[in-house]
């Protein structure tokens, strides 16, 4: 009967162990899913917070771009050819526009063969041609329409160009230029880094990017730590998603030029305190004007 206690006993220990070591597992599990859901979250909030920013940064240098061209004292000066009056007026307006609004940007007027007239920022600058790699020039003087997106120039950044018009004849152009620091001073306030990243084959024009730090085949446009973003699978980005390596996740998506040609990649990136291996990618496709997401994880 001592036996058949101890057998039992024997048994009982061995479920119990077996029990113990199953609802480890699972509550494991379920702690390991609710990490990775809580950090998907949290990436899911910073790609959307990433996009809204930006958008409204281009809507603001479209804005900056529209009303610069309508500033009767701009454009007389410009109309006159008179640089050391029209550098005195933009920078003057810049720099009111800077107080009221605590905005940054920079200012390039055209003449109408699309060469260089003013810089704001370096007033010895002046006839260079740009309309051989400076597309978003050549559009808004064919169409005499406003634009605005993230273009390619010497260095990347989001300009809006507004056609100067005088009896709808085009005379010249002004463009607003708006960098990302912005954008990466409000994600740092809401705990996110954000890494600007444009493929490397760009680099025969953007030659002001050449000394950037790179990334495999990727240079960093904006100022960030460049180590964050090692050991990533570079090569396997879709047109967004989620990746991480042991120090940080990040969410990222592709950005394009007015013309939808791909430029490279904007991250915003966390801690990975927990050193949760995410990889997610999805693509667009358009289907009656629609976005279809597709997993292809």
């Amino acid at each position: 009967m001592r036996f058949i206690d101890v057998k039992s006993n024997r048994y009982l220990l061995i479920i119990l162990g077996v029990t113990s070591v199953l609802i480890a597992i699972i509550l494991y599990i379920l702690t390991s899913l609710s990490n990775n859901n809580e950090q998907l979250n949290r990436l899911e909030n910073a790609l959307s917070i990433t996009r809204n920013i930006l958008e409204e940064q281009k809507r603001y240098a479209l804005s900056l771009s529209i009303l610069l061209c309508e500033d009767k004292e701009i454009v007389d000066s410009f109309l006159t050819q008179n640089r050391e009056e029209s550098f005195e007026i933009i920078n003057r307006k810049i720099q009111t526009l800077k107080t009221l609004q605590n905005s940054s940007f920079e200012m390039q007027i055209h003449h109408k063969d699309l060469s260089t007239y003013l810089r704001s920022w370096d007033f010895s600058k002046k006839d260079i041609p740009l309309d051989s790699f400076r597309q978003g020039l050549v559009k808004v003087k064919e169409e005499k329409k406003p634009l605005v997106s993230i273009e390619l120039g010497k260095r990347l950044n989001i300009k809006a160009i507004s056609p100067i018009l005088k009896n709808k004849e085009f005379l010249g152009s002004i463009e607003t230029i708006i960098d990302f620091e912005y954008l990466s001073l409000e994600l740092k306030q809401k705990g996110y880094s954000l890494f600007v990243l444009l493929d490397e084959k760009h680099l025969n024009i953007a030659n002001e990017l050449n000394n950037n730090p790179k990334i495999k085949n990727f240079v960093l446009v904006n100022n960030a730590n460049s180590e964050a973003l090692y050991d990533l699978d570079l090569n396997n980005l879709k047109d967004y998603g989620y990746v991480s390596n042991k120090e940080f996740s990040f969410s990222y998506f592709s950005y394009h030029d007015f013309q939808g040609k791909s430029l490279g990649y904007i991250f915003s990136g966390i801690k990975n305190e927990k050193q949760l291996p995410i990889h997610n990618a999805f693509e667009y496709e358009k289907e009656e004007k629609n976005l279809k997401k597709v997993n292809i994880q």
